[in-house]
């Protein structure tokens, strides 16, 4: 199998622990486990058998994440290692090589890579800036053909934290029904929206959607490496199938951990928190771009750890970043692994200073 380079990842994993002020993450700068547990659950933690689990996830952590969504119960979802891992083996189930799938992009392209590598067809959705980073419907229409198997989107997306409004939402899905194809969510950013409550899910929108999600982003645990995928019981099932190739089974302390952190209340607060922090940065972003309005502009983002900001420079993105990495120990992510050069991605979950000397030493750097 032939398979493309994921570029986002390569160059995150090589260099984003090498830097001193990374923001090329697209999260919310992490706890630790003494800030997230009580001295009691962090105590409850030694109890812990660290065997194999239910390889589809336990009983009560399908419980709790069921109860996220409407009219779902455990035979509705997957625990994963990660929304990667759920990603994966959503690919895996639903695809097959004759079959077409349409993407909005940008996008976290792991699911058009695996897509590729499988020989499905790929019918990209451009979104553009002009259209506020939303998608043109009628072109979702016309990209739909009786091959089509499946619509894949991130909402919030990645990386422009553009949110879809509830009537794109609604017209989206009617696509969907009225062609009889799966619907895909990546909801890893629910839950971080800035300037409204959390938005609804696909999952309850709709018979055929999937939704992908985890503690990683919105949550700010990705060290957990806990993820979650909610459907069709059918197909929920064949994702088991396809996982016992894969990771078998998740961490028992990742799963036990992820049991507390996702009642109500402790959720709640904990989204809390993400978007206070996102919103300071946000605000802080802002003014530092209209401070330096000649070299940079961007449409603030609605949701998520990040913003995509256009600069005005006569330079490639990578080539860009690798220098801005290289000359000022600052890691940030090109848009052209994205498809979109002239913009760079520039994480809004890191620690208020860490942004504001990132930014500081990107500054300098343009104007070098």
């Amino acid at each position: 199998m032939q398979i493309e380079e994921f570029t986002l990842e390569r160059i995150q994993s090589l260099y984003e622990n090498l830097v001193e002020f990374n923001l090329s993450d697209s999260g919310v700068h992490p706890y630790s486990l003494k800030e997230l547990l009580t001295p009691d659950q962090l105590l409850g933690l030694h109890e812990v058998e660290l065997g194999y689990g239910w390889t589809n996830g336990g009983v009560e952590l399908r419980d709790t994440i069921a109860r996220l969504y409407k009219n779902r119960d455990r035979e509705n979802v997957m625990v994963t290692n990660g929304s990667a891992e759920a990603n994966f083996i959503l690919v895996m189930t639903l695809l097959e090589p004759s079959d077409e799938l349409v993407l909005f992009v940008p996008n976290y392209l792991q699911i058009r890579g695996w897509a590729k590598a499988l020989g499905v067809t790929v019918k990209e959705i451009v979104l553009r800036e002009e259209l506020g980073w939303l998608p043109d419907l009628d072109e979702v229409r016309a990209a739909v053909t009786p091959k089509t198997k499946l619509i894949s989107l991130c909402n919030p997306n990645n990386p422009t934290g553009s949110l879809l409004p509830r009537e794109t939402m609604d017209a989206l899905v009617a696509i969907a029904r009225e062609h009889d194809v799966y619907l895909h969510a990546d909801e890893i950013y629910r839950g971080s929206e800035l300037d409204t409550e959390e938005s609804t899910s696909f999952a309850d929108l709709y018979e055929k959607a999937v939704v992908t999600a985890g503690l990683s982003k919105a949550m700010a645990l990705p060290g957990l490496r806990l993820g979650w995928l909610v459907g069709p019981a059918k197909e929920i099932y064949g994702t088991w199938q396809r996982k016992d190739y894969t990771s078998i089974t998740t961490g028992a302390l990742s799963e036990h951990i992820a049991n507390i952190v996702l009642q109500p209340a402790k959720r709640a607060e904990i989204l809390s928190r993400s978007r206070r922090l996102l919103r300071e940065n946000r605000a802080l972003l802002t003014s530092w771009i209209d401070a330096h309005n000649n070299l940079f502009c961007y449409l603030p983002p609605r949701a998520g750890g990040m913003a995509f900001v256009r600069y005005n420079r006569h330079i490639n993105s990578s080539v860009l970043v690798d220098r801005v990495r290289e000359e000022k120990s600052v890691m940030l992510v090109p848009g052209d692994v994205y498809g979109l050069d002239g913009y760079i991605r520039i994480g809004i979950g890191a620690p208020k200073h860490h942004l504001e000397v990132g930014l500081g030493r990107l500054a300098d750097f343009m104007r070098g």
